[in-house]
């Protein structure tokens, strides 16, 4: 089975969903052919010149990162004789694709700061700041007796009546319904000219806003009426939540130092920069991945004893300590690399699903820029 760029570009919506982005952000396809024939992918975190030679090396025909190549970069002109433009360059000339999930990697569950959370050990894992919530529509519809359980199913396969852990989520009320068929109608019940009253359900549910249209199709393709009668209506509530950054418990308070031992040796480092006392026991600990030194203020705010991420600067260190609360900067790098191996992983499962022989690499570069001595 042949695989385009397309193709995985649509698997890393689903583990990436675009409109979970930012909207300064300009995460997706920067470079290459959605239509091209794609037979091994290279994983990185940064579209960077050894990276993009480590795919000529392997045969990749389309590297994925975190990291958005053409992000704050004003492209007035594309000349081999400059760092962007060469890169350029290098994967037109090569047939390679270049796409990148980057705050709405960082925002997905399972995604950057999940990764970091989970490797920090913390549990009771919650979102740091929520920037998306799902919006929810009502769906009613008005079912002949006898027909609801059909209506039902395929509503909730499309998509209706989730809520939280549970699925086929409805309610039905009985009551009668009444309608005339007019010249020119087929009706199902009744017949033209002569008033009908039907024994009916009616059928509620709740479905996300974006599967509306393929709830209402479903419905309609098994609804035995000619004109099936439904309404949609907004609700107040909101479904799923997404945001950037996390928090969560250690299983036992321990000294910020020892804490930050940990990390430094899981993150093969060979230094972290800490603010704060390293003998102040931590419990909760916020991060965010990257620069995400914004936060440190909600961090503390919420009660965290700790906060990790990384370019942190003086000012934002001298912020955090008169903010009382323990910072460890892990370096950008370190944070979010991570993630690599994560979307190898699912990327692999996806075309093992679909049926795909497609091969899907890590990249062996070390992208560290810091070192010290």
């Amino acid at each position: 089975m042949s695989v385009t760029v397309k193709d995985i570009m649509g698997v890393m919506e689903i583990i990436a969903p675009a409109k979970l982005a930012e909207g300064w952000d300009k995460p997706g396809l920067a470079i290459g052919d959605p239509e091209k024939e794609v037979k091994k992918i290279l994983v990185a975190l940064d579209v960077i010149e050894p990276v993009i030679e480590e795919a000529k090396r392997i045969g990749a025909d389309m590297i994925v990162t975190h990291h958005p190549m053409l992000l704050f970069k004003k492209i007035e002109s594309i000349t081999a004789d400059n760092p962007l433009g060469k890169r350029i360059y290098a994967l037109i000339e090569n047939g390679i694709a270049a796409f990148s999930a980057h705050t709405n990697l960082d925002v997905a569950e399972g995604g950057t700061n999940d990764v970091l959370a989970e490797l920090a050990g913390l549990e009771n894992i919650e979102i740091l700041e929520e920037t998306w919530t799902q919006e929810l529509k009502k769906i009613v519809v008005y079912v002949p007796v006898g027909y609801e359980e059909a209506v039902r199913s395929a509503m909730c396969q499309a998509g209706a009546g989730h809520i939280g852990a549970y699925s086929h989520c409805t309610f039905g009320a009985a009551g009668k319904g009444t309608f005339l068929p007019l010249e020119g109608t087929n009706p199902f019940l009744g017949e033209q000219g002569k008033l009908e009253v039907a024994d009916e359900i009616r059928l509620e549910t709740i479905v996300p806003a974006e599967k509306v249209n393929g709830v209402i199709k479903a419905m309609l393709a098994v609804h035995p009426y000619e004109e099936a009668a439904y309404d949609i209506y907004p609700v107040e509530q909101k479904g799923k939540k997404e945001g950037i950054g996390r928090m969560g418990q250690l299983p036992k308070a321990v000294p910020f130092r020892e804490f930050a031992e940990m990390l430094r040796e899981k993150l093969n480092l060979d230094h972290i920069r800490l603010v704060g006392d390293g003998d102040k026991l931590v419990k909760k600990v916020g991060l965010c991945t990257g620069a995400g030194v914004d936060f440190v203020s909600l961090a503390a705010a919420k009660g965290c004893d700790a906060y990790l991420t990384g370019d942190i600067k003086y000012h934002e260190a001298q912020k955090a300590v008169e903010l009382g609360i323990a910072v460890a900067d892990v370096t950008h790098y370190a944070s979010e690399v991570l993630i690599v191996p994560v979307l190898q992983k699912k990327l692999t499962e996806a075309a093992q699903k679909n049926g795909w022989n497609i091969e899907v690499v890590c990249s062996e570069e070390n992208g560290q820029t810091f070192w010290t001595i």
